[in-house]
């Protein structure tokens, strides 16, 4: 029998660090699929940098033998991966050819991908808050896990604008379809930044942690007590743990080993039964509530995510196998190729101030044409508005109007949170006529 593989889907992390053109458009103005994979092709052509520079794609270690039984290889694909596997090759009563998986794959079959960091970059240059209470993971799934999945993108939707809520610089809110903008403070106040695109990884897609964790509070804070109760799908409570500490509370180690239905999740994901809930309540008004799917298995330090992928699932659009169980990759009676589904993970790039620093720590002057673009500090120049940090976009936008204007960009991407609670990249500039210093 010969030996015949083909692709059962693609996945592509499509992230804006490196999909933003010198003109500062991104790649998530497109709004049609074919028009982001065409662009795809052409940065490909181009020989254009992606996000497997800085992470790997990989079958986990444990699931190894199992998917080497069903004949399943995951092959790098760019600014993501492909997954193929071994099939008969048929033809229907219209001559349509179709594949057929030598091995059957069940509808909840899980196909789990590991996505570990090559070094910490991808920490610095992507979007996220950070203060996170819960040092989780992303868990990325074609299956319906905290809202429905809209065809072709794996990630969660982005939460409603909640006026009560306090924002991280850079965190996400939904304003209504198809608006969502990232949150930032200036000198007069919350300022929300409209973006191109939509179902971008954000918060609830933060999903994996381990069976000991633990939750951190802010650093100021003045907690003395705390109650954390983990609920299962239907509510019920599972374990409670309370602590009092007179001299103020700044984390808790959470150790849930000993519940038989956290523990019975090792490497297979049973929606919804999988996602758990940490509801946590602490003195000074603290209430927060925590989604979280809980598996030793696959969470680690060096992994980033994990990408669960199912042949059948509630949305159909997502689903491995047509109705007549072959492969979706086919080609018509016409001649015509039809593709195996690509699903899509969009990922925001970080959303920092740009604060420019003189070499020597002489004080830079404003130069009055660019007022509209920087302020002055002390003895340093600020970006009036943050801006997301690309590989080859370095303008910065002029206040009340689309002008830009070209910068040097940060080099070392080391992350600066400064006393006004502002995420910024410190740019060392020698003395010129962009930046004067004072006399």
């Amino acid at each position: 029998m010969s030996l015949i593989y083909k692709t059962l889907f693609e996945v592509k992390l499509i992230h804006e660090y490196f999909f933003t053109d010198i003109n500062g458009d991104t790649i998530f103005a497109q709004a049609n699929q074919t028009d982001r994979l065409n662009l795809l092709l052409n940065e490909y052509s181009g020989d254009r940098q992606s996000i497997n520079e800085d992470l790997l794609f990989a079958f986990p270690g444990n699931l190894l033998s199992t998917y080497k039984n069903y004949e399943l290889k995951l092959l790098p694909a760019y600014s993501g991966f492909k997954i193929a596997i071994r099939v008969n090759q048929k033809f229907l009563p219209d001559n349509t050819l179709v594949y057929e998986p030598l091995h059957t794959l069940a509808d909840n079959f899980d196909i789990n991908i590991l996505v570990s960091k090559k070094n910490n970059l991808i920490e610095t240059y992507t979007n996220s808050i950070l203060s996170r209470p819960v040092q989780s993971m992303y868990f990325f799934t074609n299956e319906t896990a905290l809202s429905p999945k809209i065809f072709p993108f794996l990630t969660s939707d982005v939460s409603v604008f909640d006026s009560s809520r306090i924002y991280q610089q850079g965190e996400l809110a939904s304003f209504g379809v198809n608006d969502i903008r990232e949150f930032y403070k200036d000198d007069t106040g919350d300022q929300w930044f409209p973006i191109a695109g939509n179902s971008f990884a954000n918060e609830n897609d933060q999903l994996l942690a381990p069976l000991k964790f633990y939750y951190s509070f802010d650093a100021n804070s003045t907690i003395t007590d705390a109650q954390f109760v983990l609920k299962d799908k239907n509510g019920n409570g599972l374990k409670t743990i309370t602590v009092h500490n007179n001299n103020f509370i700044q984390k808790v180690l959470l150790d849930f080993s000993d519940q038989a239905d956290v523990v019975s999740i090792p490497t297979s994901f049973q929606f919804p039964d999988i996602i758990f809930s940490l509801e946590v309540s602490a003195s000074n008004g603290y209430l927060k509530k925590h989604s979280l799917v809980i598996s030793d298995a696959f969470y680690g330090r060096e992994n980033w995510g994990i990408i669960n992928i199912r042949p059948a699932v509630t949305n159909t659009a997502f689903n491995l196998l047509g109705t007549d169980g072959f492969l979706i990759k086919r080609k018509s009676s016409t001649g015509t190729w039809i593709d195996a589904p690509i699903f899509e993970i969009p990922v925001k790039s970080r959303f920092t101030f740009w604060r420019f620093k003189n070499v020597k720590g002489k004080e830079l002057k404003l130069d009055p044409s660019l007022t509209d673009y920087l302020f002055k500090e002390d003895k340093n120049l600020v970006s009036i508005q943050p801006k997301s940090i690309s590989n080859s976009y370095f303008k910065l936008p002029k206040q009340g109007s689309t002008d830009t204007k070209y910068f040097p960009g940060p080099v070392n991407l080391e992350i600066t949170k400064d006393e006004k609670e502002r995420i910024c990249f410190d740019i060392m500039v020698p003395e010129s006529d962009l930046f004067p210093v004072m006399p």
